[in-house]
């Protein structure tokens, strides 16, 4: 007896779509929140003259962003995340 043709990973994402974890390429907006206070970003603030949001980066390489206000709070949880190698202590996020 033979066995029936299975379907390749690619084949069934085509089929059903993407899995529980929703990730999928067509996926456009970036959600970005402050690493200091939660707060929402919008990708629009990082571009304004002076800048309301930048990205600022731990020794390790990594990007976190935050708002202008909470750069001095970001600038020391980045400088704890590399002195402990701990995860960045982020807080919670909220809109």
């Amino acid at each position: 007896m033979k066995r029936a043709k299975r379907l390749t990973k690619k084949e069934r994402k085509a089929v059903t779509g993407p899995g529980p974890s929703g990730n999928d390429q067509e996926h456009q907006h970036q959600h970005i929140h402050c690493t200091a206070c939660g707060a929402h970003l919008e990708e629009d603030q990082f571009g304004t003259e002076p800048p309301e949001a930048l990205f600022l980066q731990c020794d390790h390489g990594s990007s976190f962003a935050c708002c202008a206000e909470c750069a001095d709070k970001t600038r020391a949880l980045l400088i704890e995340h590399d002195r402990t190698s701990q995860p960045v202590k982020s807080a919670e996020l909220w809109h």
